[in-house]
């Protein structure tokens, strides 16, 4: 397969499409041959072709022999290596790592060595393995923290691990959560914002005592009043899901019942029976959402967010509730009927 190497692009890719085949083969012995060519391509000094390798064997190479593991995390990382950070197929080779780990029990070792590696590429690579790694990487946790103050495509991929690990490591995950989104920026930031409150829903969920979120309240709060909607979303859904909540918290809701996004009016409405606000505004703006036949995803959103409250909160709206049930028609009726059920439990 000396076309792999050729200058020609497309020799290359004729190579790469063939190799494709062998991987799929149903033959095992073609499968793992055509594995073995691409990754001594892949660590070769000079090769030019890593990121199409990578993806190939992201796509395709499924699920990889044990045998082969340990020398194909060697030569995805030696390739990586001659990568920018910012390459699309550096996502491709953390996607491959962390099948290699989870198709061959690999020594976490080398994975937390790459994560200091020199090449930020290399460390990004790790740093995006672990959070798909599942329970297993959790013990890296702590190492990965430092590195939500490296470079930016490091960080963003240690964020997001962070943020698939967290529900396994809460002690561990919240603090750096609560940090991220009170100091990070951009795209960042709003990482941090929607796995912090991924998993305060989860623990109440579980029935876990909700958190204090008051040292997040003034950067909450400022962030519910971002032009963009997503944003405002966010924020406004960690506000209703801290244990105590200020005037302040309770008056920011209060005023985005009137937010031009019927989106983020509904999730403050909500918000605030989970705070314990008297519920009278909000039980009349969700009244008039579950009831506006003109424009069924209204009341389609705030259906969807009523599911999600405890018996406790839906039975201090059950008036509401009980005339929405005999008002309504279809399926608003019904989910209605369902919630009253619920909160007479």
């Amino acid at each position: 397969m000396s076309f792999l190497s050729a200058s020609d692009s497309r020799r290359v890719a004729q190579a790469l499409e063939l190799l494709g085949e062998a991987l799929c083969a149903d033959d095992e012995a073609t499968r793992e041959r055509a594995a073995e060519v691409l990754l001594a391509e892949l660590a070769r000094e000079g090769a030019v072709s890593q990121g199409p390798i990578l993806q190939l064997l992201q796509l395709s190479w499924w699920p990889p022999p044990v045998k082969l593991a340990a020398p194909a995390l060697a030569a995805v990382l030696t390739g990586v290596s001659r990568l920018p950070a910012d390459a699309h197929e550096v996502d491709d080779a953390a996607l491959l790592v962390a099948n290699l780990y989870l198709a061959a029990s690999l020594p976490l070792g080398a994975l937390e060595e790459s994560l200091g590696h020199a090449r930020a590429s290399v460390r990004k690579v790790a740093a995006g393995a672990v959070g798909r790694m599942g329970p297993g990487a959790v013990s890296l946790l702590p190492r990965l923290l430092p590195m939500l103050d490296d470079v930016e495509p490091v960080a963003g991929a240690a964020l997001e691990s962070l943020g698939s690990l967290a529900p396994a490591a809460p002690e561990v995950a919240l603090p750096a959560l609560f940090d991220q989104v009170a100091r990070a920026e951009g795209a960042r930031q709003y990482l941090a914002l929607t796995s912090l409150r991924s998993l305060l829903e989860d623990r109440r969920r579980e029935d876990h005592p909700a958190l204090d979120l008051t040292s997040l309240d003034a950067v909450l709060s400022s962030m519910a009043e971002d032009p963009q909607v997503p944003i405002r979303l966010e924020a406004i859904s960690l506000l209703g899901l801290g244990r105590l909540s200020s005037l302040t918290t309770v008056a920011t809701l209060r005023r985005h019942l009137q937010d031009e996004s019927q989106d983020v009016a509904t999730c403050a409405a909500v918000a605030l029976l989970r705070v314990g606000a008297p519920p009278q505004e909000a039980a009349s703006f969700l009244y008039q959402q579950l009831m506006s036949g003109d424009a069924p995803a209204q009341a389609d959103a705030a259906l969807s967010l009523l599911e999600g409250l405890d018996a406790a909160t839906l039975a201090r709206i059950r008036d509401m509730l009980e005339a929405v049930a005999r008002e309504a028609r279809g399926p608003v009726r019904d989910t209605v009927q369902a919630l009253l059920r619920h909160a007479a439990r």
